[in-house]
């Protein structure tokens, strides 16, 4: 498809030919004219008119100068075999009213081409519209003013004369000719140009379309020469009738039907009134007719093409992938349900770490990156297989194959060895691929979901490819997701309390000083889950904001009913992501707080160190707005988010809670205990409380409180445990001895 803004490709030879073969055609066509206007007969239009608007269009509207040159070819010849006066005032004439001709077609054809940018061929309602108003209508108007106004400076025609009613009849039909032959040839030549580019979509083309073509234009004919039949004993025009074959052939073909339409019926028109005598009233009715069954046939025709591309790109969105141009989802379940009795192999390809690739080298990049992978996949793989982009970073491939998934899976990693160019950098991109091979499965749904089963336990896996069995479906992300929203339903999800300690000088003992919340997930089938098999997930739904704030609210609660035993007690409640990073978080933490009725220091917020690294200012705002609420805060697991005692420098949090990584093997390894004693003496100039986590013997306790730390929780001081047992046996017993 050409867009008529551009240069038109044609080589110097063509140009020439084209232009020789204007010259002539235009030499021609003139002639016919004029024996037709001389004749009495039926003269609906004047090609050397759509001749010039073709010739501008094909080979370039600067060579509008070629116009006059044309046209004044016969009328020199007229001149120089019989010179006089009234030859010489005509050649003049001829030369001023055809050079303004070409110079407004030559401007309105650059207006369509650089301003409107119309297509080639013309397939759009907006196309037909513009090029009527401009070529049409507009045009041809100025160009029969031009010409008069041409006569009358010449006094070969005065201002009074014109007004008769013949002259104004005679250059009306002049101003309706070129109309009428502009819109009549020019977007039919123009469409066979583009033929191919015409069609109809497969969905929209009628079965029986060659038969009910030539039928209708039969049918054409024959409504032209009855409408002339009956016009010889009635003096009225019938052949308006046969627009409703034409228009019947816009509706069904689209353009392609519309100039088939219009050009048999002016043909034959044309024919056979110029066999036969024609009064001026009939001939300006039909000129009528032939201009504006052009007109309304393109339109109508137009609006079945575009209905039809619209149609074709809307299913072909239902069905491709934008991006990528590979079927989608839709496409390849349709693909593996038409194969359901087959053995039919399908593989899940996921993209690792997508994220940080789109950080790395920007969105722009990271898709070309996925176009260059679905490239790769298409073109090496056999033709057999059936290549789909199913999700953003996910590609699949089904196959009849008889070899094992992991040799199909092996031969896939193979695509993925060569690096990619990315901006003239290359980088090297790794995917994790889940199989399954099935025959006769009820549902390709099914399958997929087994294969994305597979997919993401090679997330885990050391290979980072799986193939999928029924042992991996226990457990699984895609079963996990739906369960969780039913826990969260069921009410499920509980808390577990784990308690945290303080070291008193005075009396050399632990003292209970408050409890950490964790969620716990009390599974009907397999007890209690461990939070490593759900949080991560949990935290990327949207439903964890509503456990979240149920875990705030719960644990004030909890808090209040204890710190009636120990004034001092705190609850210690981790955020979520969501949680942390909202704007209102502040706000809801403390209409809970107050809510609730509990004193704002018995509440400790903690915000994992990885969101604290990656936020630039939210965390620091919600740090000051809990603050002068009179909330404790925390930074938990220092150390393994890749943040830096200089960023947590700047977040006004007052407790920092350093990860079991600095904790463990304290008690034996030098190097790890002057870690954590490096930790606790620069956090404590900072002026903030130092909590060591993960702690698991008495050795470990020993090392912290001689590294400085005075709070600690782990195993060497209590497991979590639900609020009835921690009642009973720690906030009755608050206190253990530094021994123990």
């Amino acid at each position: 498809m050409r867009v008529l803004g551009t240069a038109p490709r044609t080589s110097h030879l063509q140009t020439l030919l084209y232009l020789a073969a204007y010259l002539v055609l235009w030499q021609f066509l003139d002639a016919l004219s004029l024996h037709l206007t001389s004749a009495p007969g039926f003269r609906p239009w004047f090609p050397p008119a759509a001749l010039d608007v073709l010739m501008l269009f094909v080979v370039g509207w600067r060579w509008w100068p070629l116009i006059p040159v044309a046209a004044s070819l016969h009328a020199g010849y007229d001149l120089l075999a019989h010179p006089s006066s009234d030859a010489s005032n005509a050649f003049a004439l001829g030369l001023v009213v055809h050079g303004f001709a070409g110079l407004m077609y030559g401007l309105t054809v650059r207006f369509l081409l650089e301003r409107v940018r119309i297509l080639v061929p013309m397939r759009s309602m907006r196309d037909v519209l513009w090029f009527s108003g401009s070529l049409v209508i507009a045009a041809p108007i100025l160009v029969g003013l031009v010409s008069v106004g041409a006569m009358v400076l010449i006094d070969h025609l005065s201002i009074s004369g014109f007004f008769s009613r013949g002259l104004v009849e005679q250059y009306s039909r002049f101003v309706v000719g070129d109309a009428t032959a502009i819109i009549a040839i020019v977007p039919a030549v123009l469409a066979l140009r583009g033929w191919g580019r015409l069609r109809l979509p497969d969905e929209q083309r009628p079965d029986s379309s060659r038969a009910e073509i030539i039928a209708l234009l039969l049918a054409t004919i024959v409504l032209v020469v009855g409408g002339y039949a009956v016009a010889d004993f009635t003096q009225t025009p019938l052949i308006d009738l046969s627009f409703v074959a034409i228009a019947w052939l816009a509706l069904r073909y689209g353009i392609r039907g519309a100039v088939l339409g219009v050009v048999v019926a002016e043909i034959t028109a044309s024919l056979i009134a110029g066999l036969r005598p024609t009064s001026p009233d009939v001939l300006m009715q039909d000129q009528t007719f032939v201009g504006a069954a052009a007109f309304m046939a393109l339109l109508i025709g137009s609006l079945t093409t575009e209905r039809g591309e619209l149609l074709a790109k809307i299913a072909q969105r239902a069905y491709v992938d934008d991006l990528t141009g590979l079927p989608n989802r839709e496409r390849l379940v349709e693909w593996v349900d038409a194969r359901a009795d087959d053995l039919v192999t399908l593989v899940i390809l996921d993209v690792d770490e997508m994220r940080l690739l789109n950080e790395g080298v920007g969105r722009v990049a990271a898709d070309r990156t996925l176009q260059d992978i679905a490239i790769r996949l298409r073109v090496g793989l056999p033709t057999s297989c059936f290549v789909a982009r199913v999700s953003a970073d996910e590609f699949a491939v089904a196959m009849i194959d008889d070899r094992s998934p992991h040799a199909i899976m092996a031969e896939l990693r193979l695509f993925f060895d060569a690096p990619f160019d990315v901006d003239g950098t290359r980088i090297f991109v790794s995917v994790s691929l889940g199989a399954v091979r099935a025959r006769r499965v009820s549902s390709a749904d099914e399958l997929l979901r087994k294969a994305d089963v597979a997919m993401h336990r090679a997330k885990l896996a050391p290979s980072r490819a799986v193939v999928y069995t029924e042992e991996l479906q226990a457990g699984s992300m895609p079963s996990l997701v739906g369960e969780l929203h039913r826990a969260v339903e069921e009410r499920e999800l509980v808390l577990f309390f784990q308690p945290i300690f303080r070291y008193d000088r005075t009396t050399s003992a632990w003292r209970l000083a408050g409890a950490e919340a964790l969620l716990r997930w009390m599974h009907p089938e397999r007890g209690i889950v461990s939070p490593v098999d759900f949080i991560d997930l949990l935290e990327r739904l949207a439903i964890c904001e509503r456990v979240g704030w149920n875990v705030v609210e719960t644990s004030l609660l909890q808090a209040d009913r204890w710190r009636r035993e120990i004034p001092d007690f705190r609850i210690w409640v981790n955020l979520f992501a969501r949680q942390a990073l909202d704007r209102e978080c502040a706000m809801r933490i403390a209409d809970l707080v107050q809510r609730t009725g509990v004193s704002a220091d018995s509440l400790v917020i903690e915000i994992s160190e990885r969101i604290v690294a990656s936020d630039e200012g939210d965390v620091v705002k919600l740090a000051h707005a809990l603050r002068n609420a009179g909330i404790h805060t925390a930074i938990d697991d220092f150390g393994t988010g890749g943040s830096s005692l200089g960023r947590v420098r700047d977040v006004p949090v007052e407790i920092l809670k350093i990860d079991r990584a600095f904790v463990a093997r304290s008690e034996v390894d030098t190097k790890a205990k002057a870690v954590a004693s490096t930790v606790v003496r620069l956090a404590a100039e900072l002026g903030m409380i130092v909590v060591a986590e993960g702690v698991e013997n008495a050795m470990q306790l020993q090392v912290m409180l001689e590294t400085g730390c005075e709070y600690a929780q782990g195993y060497a001081l209590g497991h979590p445990m639900p609020a009835g047992l921690f009642e009973s046996t720690l906030i009755r017993i608050p206190v253990m001895d530094a021994g123990a």
